[in-house]
């Protein structure tokens, strides 16, 4: 197997995918990068295939893996996310808009759609810090509160929609879409700037 890391070809040859990535990461980590991009013999792999352990067993001719300086992919990450919540609010809307007109079938996949982007948003938050060892807990924010209440709020509301949509709950489900999660799309987006912005500042710095 031939590995490229970013323009550079490693001497290692492995044989699977899970020896080829595992000296990918040594060197990455070596030069205090992080691997972003991974594509082996010209296709993308995903989460999903690197936490396959049969997929990772399989051999191929070329790995060739893209990495980043890690503040600045987190950084960027988090900007990401918070753009990416502004389809949140458009699919809430929308799933909003198809349950008051009966359309339950794509309302629920409009609902499907949202979920997913706040799943990504707060595990983009969550990641981020863990590979930055970023302490959330101490940054400034307005108070010390507004974090873990920013947190806790989108809980109780998914929570929320879980249990109206069980319930068969429209009325109390078209409420926490229009409301509720309306106005935490535009906190959390604030708050995955600030932390956007507090990462900028801090390289700026060192």
């Amino acid at each position: 197997m031939r590995i490229i890391l970013d323009e550079t070809t490693l001497p290692e040859t492995p044989v699977t995918l899970a020896e080829g990535l595992a000296a990918a990461l040594h060197r990455a980590r070596a030069m205090d990068r992080v691997i972003v991009d991974i594509l082996a013999d010209g296709r993308a792999i995903g989460a999903d295939e690197l936490d396959d352990q049969g997929a990772m067993a399989r051999p191929c001719d070329e790995l060739r893996l893209t990495t980043a300086e890690p503040r600045a992919f987190v950084r960027v990450t988090l900007q990401d996310a918070a753009d990416a919540l502004d389809g949140a609010r458009d699919e809430q809307r929308r799933a909003a808009e198809l349950v008051e007109a009966g359309s339950t079938t794509e309302a629920y996949q409009a609902l499907e759609r949202a979920l997913g982007l706040w799943q990504a948003a707060r595990q983009t938050l969550d990641q981020g810090s863990q590979l930055l060892g970023l302490d959330l807990s101490v940054l400034p924010f307005g108070s010390t509160d507004e974090l873990p209440e920013a947190i806790a709020m989108l809980g109780s509301g998914l929570e929320e929609v879980r249990r109206s949509v069980t319930a068969q709950d429209w009325s109390g489900l078209t409420d926490i879409l229009l409301y509720d999660l309306d106005e935490l799309v535009g906190r959390w987006q604030a708050l995955l700037r600030a932390v956007a912005a507090h990462i900028a500042d801090d390289a700026a710095g060192s």
